[in-house]
């Protein structure tokens, strides 16, 4: 059928010939340069052209065959090698999981040498040197790998990454802003962007970058970064002491107790700023509602301080009583209540608050040190002896901290934790000091007669 087409056309193309030499029976003349020319009838004219177009068209095809064919092999010959290198990399992945690191490395250094265009062979290389702790190496591959595949985000953020690992951190802010330059959307360097500027107490720039974070996260944990990178920004303007921007430092530590009722920090950066400006009625105020909103005992060891100071003991004491009449067997409460009397002397109080929590149970050492401490005052050093040796190794302090995200402990609170890079999570450690958990009479502040009665 194939052939009948063609003879057909070659009929077809014949008497289009001999149609166009009856028309056109005149010569016409083609000049080639130089005075010369060839002479042929018009018919002839046209068929030649377009014989001679076909052998063009002809010859190039086949040279764009040739090249096809030749990339065609190039292509199989090349996913014959990725193949070849996708099972050499599998290997020394096995030889990585059975514990054989040297095989392990070497197969992937025969694998870049050969095939330098391979992204994965770098980064598992890395990786390995990475958990070897031998970071120069690791970042040696990542250089070879940016000379043999150019600047790349994967690659830029492992090197960021050792760099944090490494506390080299000279080159990491350009780095990242590299990768974000290459993905605004990298949530991840967006993070330690963020980290880095946290590190260096660059808060303007932190606060920048978590701006840019919470359009793509919207979680809890995002939020308290949000309120505390704000905190900090603020606490600057406070720590500069110029009065002038007080007004301001209220301001904006209202909004954050407005979006974050219990954000401790805001409440104790407050009545600091009241204290300072002689509002000690206000500071009072203000650590009572932190302790009515958080439970937190750092506000009522901020009151101690306060009332104590002024000359006022009376008004503290009377806010544990207060708070003991409500909630009897809270321990926290009671044992915080007994280390007050003892500051103040009221050692007679102080050991029947002590003895209540002896009786009842409790046995760790700030409560034997108290008891020794209260028998020095009574003269009774035999006994101070065996208290004090029984809680020895003695801590430095009464009641121990903890971060509730990392379990960090710390003498004495704190509004940040230097461990885990986190606000607001420092509480006391409950945890193998007190058996019986706090009830938190929160409630206690928010009544109308408390506010009434001026303890606030």
């Amino acid at each position: 059928m194939k052939y009948k087409i063609f003879f057909l056309l070659f009929c077809l193309f014949v008497l289009l010939y001999l149609y166009i030499s009856q028309l056109n029976p005149d010569n016409v003349r083609l000049y080639i340069g130089y005075g010369k020319f060839y002479e042929t009838s018009v018919a002839d004219f046209v068929v030649i052209s377009f014989v001679f177009g076909i052998v063009v068209s002809i010859v190039i095809n086949f040279f764009y065959d040739i090249k096809q064919s030749i990339s065609i092999w190039r292509s199989e010959r090349k996913e014959r090698k990725k193949e070849e290198f996708r099972e050499l990399f599998e290997k020394a992945k096995s030889y990585d999981l059975r514990g054989d690191r040297e095989k392990a490395i070497e197969a992937l250094n025969r694998i870049i040498r050969r095939a330098p265009d391979i992204e994965e062979s770098y980064m598992l290389l890395s990786d390995m040197y990475s958990s070897m702790r031998e970071f120069d190496k690791a970042l040696e591959v990542l250089g070879s790998a940016e000379s043999n595949l150019g600047k790349r985000e994967s690659v830029l953020m492992k090197k960021v990454k050792i760099g944090f690992a490494t506390k080299e951190l000279r080159n990491v802010e350009a780095e990242l802003k590299e990768i974000l330059q290459m993905n605004e959307s990298n949530i991840e360097a967006l993070s330690l962007l963020r980290d880095l500027y946290i590190m260096r107490n660059q808060w303007e720039e932190a606060l920048e970058v978590e701006k840019r974070l919470r359009r793509y996260i919207k979680t809890e944990e995002e939020k308290k970064t949000w309120i505390g990178i704000r905190y900090e920004k603020v606490r600057e303007v406070f720590k500069s002491k110029e009065k002038a921007h007080f007004d301001t430092v209220i301001k904006e530590l209202k909004d954050i107790l407005n979006e974050d009722k219990r954000f401790i920090p805001a409440y104790i950066l407050l009545a600091e700023i009241y204290k300072q400006t002689n509002k000690l009625n206000d500071a009072g105020r203000v650590y009572g509602r932190g302790y009515s909103k958080t439970g937190h005992i750092i506000f009522l060891l901020k009151m101690e301080d306060l009332y104590i100071e002024r000359g006022d003991p009376g008004v503290i004491l009377k806010i544990y009583r207060r708070i003991l009449d409500i909630s009897p067997k809270d321990h926290l409460i009671s044992f915080l209540y007994a280390r007050l009397c003892l500051r103040l002397e009221m050692i007679d109080e102080a050991i029947d608050m002590l003895n209540i929590l002896f009786a009842e149970g409790e046995d760790f050492k700030g409560l034997h040190r108290a008891m020794a401490e209260a028998a020095i005052h009574r003269g009774e050093i035999e006994k101070a002896l065996e208290e004090f040796r029984l809680a020895f190794p003695m801590e430095q302090v009464y009641v121990p901290f903890i971060c509730n995200n990392c379990r960090s402990i710390y003498g004495e609170w704190s509004e940040f934790c230097n461990n885990c890079k986190s606000w607001n999570t420092i509480n006391v450690k409950k945890e193998d000091f007190l058996r019986a958990e706090s009830t938190e009479p929160r409630v206690l502040y928010e009544t109308e007669d408390w506010e009434q009665e001026g303890y606030a």
